[in-house]
């Protein structure tokens, strides 16, 4: 039920009471007097008297109770839909009053449209007057006012051209304004509606004749003043209303506008506002509007700007009210959407800084993303902020990647990787590891899903330069998972997370090294037989070398991952010689990888009953 529907049924039920209070009033009996007492005598002793019973007044005829409420399909249809039939056929029989003068000649141009400017005036007048007591009733026919004012001054201008383009959009206007500070004195949203879609319509339906800088002005304007009252009134609708005109007209304006600076304050100032609208009331349509309408806008009058540095400043407008509502938030941005605002902007930051020295960051492709990621890294370090910290360390691995186009990209992610996890224990943070983690693992997919299969024949196994920045990310993934990955405060994830370091660091040991050992002999050897049957001897042999060193670090420490991890390997390597070495290396080459598969096996199982032994001496 809405608040007018809640009014009217107040007032029915007040106007019951008083009418009953009232009844009751005119049948209640009147008092009468009581007699004085007698003088009681002096000399005598009075006795007491008994009281007497007080005489009940007479009742009058029972009040009439109030009328039992309408059903609210019925009080909708007769107070809505009879409402809006009402409205929609008096502006429909003023148009039809406008064409028939027109086709009949029976008054002139100027007469009907100034007549229907009296009948709106008077119209308003009367919903004004009955605004008080039937809040619903008189709102619509104020708009039903404004509406045949709108329709007269259409007509004074379009139709019979009475009035220059110009000075009918400024009739529409004004009706506008008019519309809306009623609106805000009465707090109507949907007169507030009514008068934005007259104020935008209206150059749309009398034409701007081309005059982009002159609509550009008109809009900003309108949508200023109106773009005040709903969200000073907090009014959802109308402000959505304002947003889509503001953006939608403006785009093709600045499009052909010839003063590009006013078409960058336009797009500045509406796109800043209605972000900042849209955020602070959580109204998801007004600052997608606009912020996807003003970023459009900077973008489409860019190229006629000269010079171009006030782009970047207009991306700082834009992104200032992004940043003040989060650095608002608490440590963490809520999972909203908000979130897609805060982790686009610093892309469309990237885009915007490029205009205070084109040349410059051609030639150095890495520095707009550097540029972005200073301002953030900043913010997210100077307080525990993670997402700004975050956004700067994703920027910093944008501009490493984007400086460098070889092998020099996986080092410096290394090295951003080993900057995070270090920060946290010297500042008491903990959410640089997972900067880490993530920058270690772009570097290892740039390494091998980017480099590796353009590694060339002149590059030699082992100490290549591909090998040598594999090596290095070996040992940083080593040493995050031996010290420098922060493991407090201690939790599931960053329980499994230390223990990936550990498999990625393993995995990066044995995999790169059995690739090795392949190219070493394929580099080498004379026929590719040859590198078969030495490469599958050697990799056996690493791979039953590498699991016995886990084996012992597993039983010194006492790290059960270790051990479990040595026995897993050298079952791959049972499994490699079994079905791959003794059926396809040759005699002398079956009988090595036979030879040293028991003799690491023997080796493993002694270890083993030495560790049984020394825990439990009686029973091994």
């Amino acid at each position: 039920m809405s608040v007018e529907e809640r009014l009217d049924r107040l007032e029915q039920r007040l106007s019951a009471v008083e009418t009953l209070l009232r009844e009751l009033v005119a049948t209640a009996p009147r008092p009468v007097p009581a007699p004085p007492p007698p003088p009681r005598p002096v000399a005598e002793t009075s006795l007491p008297t008994p009281p007497v019973p007080p005489i009940p007044p007479r009742r009058g005829p029972a009040a009439p109770l109030p009328p039992s409420p309408r059903p609210a399909f019925e009080q909708w249809i007769g107070q809505r839909g009879l409402l809006a039939v009402g409205v929609f056929a008096l502006i429909l029989a003023a148009g039809y009053l406008l064409k028939l003068s027109f086709d009949r000649g029976w008054i002139s141009p100027a007469m009907r449209c100034a007549g229907g400017v009296v009948a709106g005036a008077g119209v308003g007048a009367l919903g004004w007057r009955l605004l008080g007591r039937y809040r619903t009733y008189g709102a619509a026919l104020i708009g039903c006012g404004a509406a045949i004012i709108y329709l007269a001054v259409w007509a004074a201008s379009r139709l019979y051209g009475l009035l220059p383009t110009t000075t009918g959009i400024a009739g529409l206007a004004l009706t506008s304004i008019s519309l809306a500070a009623i609106a805000y004195a009465v707090n109507v949203e949907a007169l507030g509606a009514v008068a934005v879609l007259g104020a935008f319509v209206a150059p749309v339906l009398l034409g701007h004749q081309g005059r982009a800088d002159l609509l550009l002005l008109y809009l900003g304007c309108m949508g200023a003043g109106l773009g005040w009252v709903a969200a000073a009134r907090r009014w959802r609708v109308t402000m959505a209303l304002v947003a889509i005109a503001v953006f939608s007209l403006g785009w093709g304006a600045a499009a052909l506008a010839t003063r590009p600076f006013g078409a960058l304050a336009y797009a500045v100032l509406g796109g800043a506002a209605g972000i900042a609208i849209g955020l602070r009331e959580r109204w998801w349509e007004t600052r997608l509007l606009a912020f996807w309408g003003g970023w459009a806008l900077l973008a489409t009058v860019a190229d006629k700007l000269e010079p171009r540095w006030p782009i970047f400043v207009a991306g700082l407008v834009l992104a200032a009210p992004v940043w003040r509502h989060a650095l608002r938030q608490p440590s963490f941005l809520p999972v909203r959407l908000e979130l897609l605002y805060f982790f686009v902007t610093p892309i469309l930051l990237g885009w915007a800084v490029r205009s205070l020295a084109p040349d410059l960051f051609a030639a150095e492709p890495g520095l707009p993303a550097l540029a972005v990621a200073v301002p953030y890294l900043a913010a997210g370090y100077a307080r525990h902020r993670p997402p700004f910290a975050l956004v700067g360390a994703a920027a910093l691995a944008v501009a490493a990647l984007r400086q460098w186009s070889g092998l020099e990209q996986v080092p410096a992610l290394l090295g951003l990787a080993l900057l995070w996890a270090a920060l946290d224990h010297r500042l008491g943070r903990s959410d640089g590891r997972w900067y880490a983690v993530l920058t270690l693992a772009v570097a290892l997919t740039v390494l091998y899903d980017g480099h590796a299969p353009r590694r060339d024949y002149h590059d030699p196994a082992f100490t290549g330069e591909w090998a040598l920045v594999l090596w290095l990310a070996a040992g940083v993934t080593l040493a995050l998972a031996a010290w420098l990955w922060k493991r407090e405060p201690p939790g599931e994830g960053v329980r499994l997370t230390h223990a990936g370091l550990w498999a990625v660091a393993g995995a990066l040991v044995l995999v790169g090294v059995t690739g090795e050992i392949q190219r070493f002999f394929r580099l080498r050897a004379a026929t590719a037989v040859t590198a078969g049957l030495a490469s599958g001897l050697t990799v056996s042999a690493w791979w039953l070398v590498f699991a016995a060193a886990l084996v012992v670090a597993g039983l010194r420490r006492d790290i059960r991952p270790a051990r479990l991890a040595g026995l897993g390997v050298a079952g791959l390597a049972v499994l490699k010689v079994l079905v791959f070495d003794l059926s396809s290396l040759d005699a002398l080459y079956r009988v090595g990888s036979v030879f040293i598969l028991g003799l690491v096996s023997l080796l493993l199982a002694y270890l083993y009953h030495r560790e049984a032994r020394r825990s439990h001496p009686r029973t091994s």
